[in-house]
């Protein structure tokens, strides 16, 4: 009966390993300050937004804060980079696909909006 409870509290192991998303264990690869948010105002009433992950993994479901940004308006060839949660005030960038390599940019109209990095996943591997 002990190598059943063995065996059995082992794949419980193995089990929660896979579960849990990788991005938890290997948060020391991509601290926040891995996900650089740049912007720059392009003329009175336009900014533009780069997003550019700088670690060694690749990052995905990249949420932002966006507060106020239901008042911006998105370019229409943009619209699918960013677009805010239920109006909550947090923005998913990229449908939640993936941040590697090339910074995300998007342009939008209206008042700044002060974007800041919320939460993101990790896979690395």
């Amino acid at each position: 009966m002990g190598r059943g409870i063995t065996c059995t509290f082992l794949c419980f192991i193995v089990l929660i390993s896979l579960v849990i998303p990788k991005g938890l264990s290997d948060d020391h690869a991509c601290p926040p300050k891995k996900i650089e948010i740049v912007q720059t105002q392009t003329s009175k009433t336009e900014w533009k937004v780069s997003v550019k992950n700088t670690c060694i993994c690749t990052v995905y479901n990249v949420h932002l804060l966006c507060p106020k940004f239901e008042a911006a308006v998105v370019s229409k060839k943009d619209q699918s980079l960013i677009s805010e949660i239920d109006k909550s005030g947090k923005c998913l960038l990229n449908k939640g696909g993936v941040l590697v390599g090339e910074a995300i940019s998007f342009t939008y109209t209206g008042d700044r909006v002060d974007f800041a990095l919320d939460t993101y996943s990790i896979a690395c591997s």
